[in-house]
């Protein structure tokens, strides 16, 4: 689970990124902003784009709202790729 959430159950001293140290670790920071995984961030941009997906949001990563029904699929499961690539799904 993410810091922040952890911290609010009181199971974690801080709700820092752990790379980071100064952000709160949330949803939002860890799949869209942190540095840790700049690279990956831009490798996922690069595939939604070929699917003309250009802004990259949490609904759009993760419930692909807004997204063309038959594209829905295409972006879960690059965001499960993502996550599989950075190696951190098992925090979700």
């Amino acid at each position: 689970m993410l810091s922040a959430h952890l911290h609010r159950l009181h199971l974690s001293r801080d709700p820092f990124c752990p790379w980071c140290r100064t952000t709160p670790e949330v949803m939002e920071h860890f799949l869209l902003q942190c540095p840790r995984f700049h690279s990956q961030h831009i490798a996922l941009r690069s595939w939604l784009s070929a699917l003309a997906i250009t802004t990259l949001d949490l609904p759009i990563l993760l419930v692909a709202s807004g997204v063309h029904p038959s594209w829905q699929p295409a972006v879960l499961r690059l965001t499960c790729a993502f996550l599989r690539k950075i190696g951190q799904l098992p925090r979700l």
